[in-house]
């Protein structure tokens, strides 16, 4: 065991003493996530919408309004006339005029309004103006509840403001659940998909071309004849070139979640157990395939051409460029010949959709069969000279 640990320790120097390592494993995997993922929006599962509030009442009802709009998962950020009609706020922002609870107290119409500045997302828009109108509501059915028995124009004392604020602080009796039905699920945008689509591209792209290369080059070189000679099996030798690129898929994985997680607040799921067995069959998918490319070529300038678009077919194919909920179903089922799919699918269960281990259970087993025979072909294949 300790001399197949040598043959991997081997492997993982040899990467690390290549320079351009560094960059191809994770400056540009990180900068791939941080480009495309901005262009969908952002990385967190639920994030909280920036609303702008103008609060020209100062009153207590217009106060509860406000928390009303927290509630409904806006970042309320107060903001004066000034700062809500330059261009460096938030896209849209409501006005609360002057006057505002004393109208509502005797009964007269008055109505907040919603403010968008001239480039903001439209569907974006009407989304925020359907929470808002959720907040008046709410604010309604409170004031309704505490009034009971009282008729306009209502005084907001001390009496009745401890009344109504106890009543706004009771849990709503009815919730909405809103969440996918039949056999469709929400598509996965902005980070959520870069981050599992750049780990699954970049780890099949660089384990692949480093452990192609190398191996033949050390064929080429006569290394491979050389470590035959020494007191370790064939399958030694392999095991350990096995274990080599699989630990090195594996903190290439590890260091990009990190990166996600931590620099770009990309939200990771719930299921440490879930991603930790995914992420090993996925490194040793991709550990099987460098294998399997080293054993199949002869020099390491085809390793690197045939690698790096086998490695980009199959990610393209696997849904690492694109969602393959958008794709026709043909397409989508023909992208599941790749394991870059199921790596996907996978991915996508513990960090867009916050599934439990139970959901990588089936990426995972697939994952371990596509490593199985790609590591059979290999060491049937794979000779130690030319």
């Amino acid at each position: 065991m300790r001399r197949i640990w040598i043959i991997a320790w081997n492997d993982i120097r040899q990467t690390a003493k290549d320079r351009p390592s560094l960059f191809w494993m994770i400056i540009m995997p990180v900068a791939f996530i941080y480009l495309f993922g901005s262009l969908g929006g952002g990385g967190d599962r639920s994030p909280r919408v920036a609303l702008g509030l103008v609060d020209q009442d100062h009153s207590f009802l217009s106060r509860h309004f406000s928390e009303a709009l927290t509630r409904e998962g806006f970042r309320v950020e107060p903001m004066t006339p000034a700062e809500a009609d330059s261009s460096h706020g938030p896209p849209r922002h409501v006005r609360i005029p002057i006057g505002f609870q004393d109208s509502v107290a005797l009964g007269r119409p008055v109505n907040p309004r919603l403010l968008q500045q001239p480039d903001a997302d439209a569907s974006a828009t009407i989304t925020a103006e359907m929470h808002i109108q959720r907040a008046i509501i709410q604010t309604l059915t409170d004031l309704v509840r505490a009034s009971k028995g009282r008729e306009p124009p209502l005084v907001f004392d001390a009496a009745f403001e401890s009344t109504f604020t106890a009543i706004a602080s009771q849990p709503d009796r009815i919730t909405v659940r809103s969440e996918a039905a039949g056999q469709g699920r929400p598509v996965p945008r902005g980070r959520q998909h870069s981050l599992p689509g750049t780990i699954t591209l970049f780890m099949l792209i660089n384990t692949a071309i480093y452990g192609a290369v190398f191996l033949t080059q050390e064929r080429q070189d006569h290394v491979l004849a050389r470590t035959a000679t020494y007191p370790v099996s064939r399958n030694g030798i392999l095991a350990g070139k096995l274990l080599g690129r699989t630990l090195l898929g594996l903190l290439q994985a590890a260091i990009l979640l990190a990166a996600g997680r931590f620099l770009l607040g990309v939200y990771l799921g719930n299921s440490l157990i879930g991603m930790t067995a995914l992420i090993i069959a996925i490194s040793l998918t991709v550990a099987s395939m460098s294998l399997f490319w080293g054993a199949v070529l002869r020099r390491p300038e085809q390793a690197t051409a045939i690698a790096l678009v086998s490695s980009l077919f199959l990610g393209a194919i696997g849904g690492c460029w694109w969602p393959l909920e958008v794709v026709p179903g043909w397409m989508r089922t023909a992208g599941h010949l790749s394991p870059a799919a199921w790596a996907m699918d996978g991915l996508h269960a513990l960090i867009s959709f916050g599934a439990g281990p139970e959901a990588v259970m089936l990426p995972s087993v697939v994952l371990l069969g596509y490593a199985a025979i790609f590591t059979a072909i290999g060491a049937r294949l794979l000779r130690f000279t030319d």
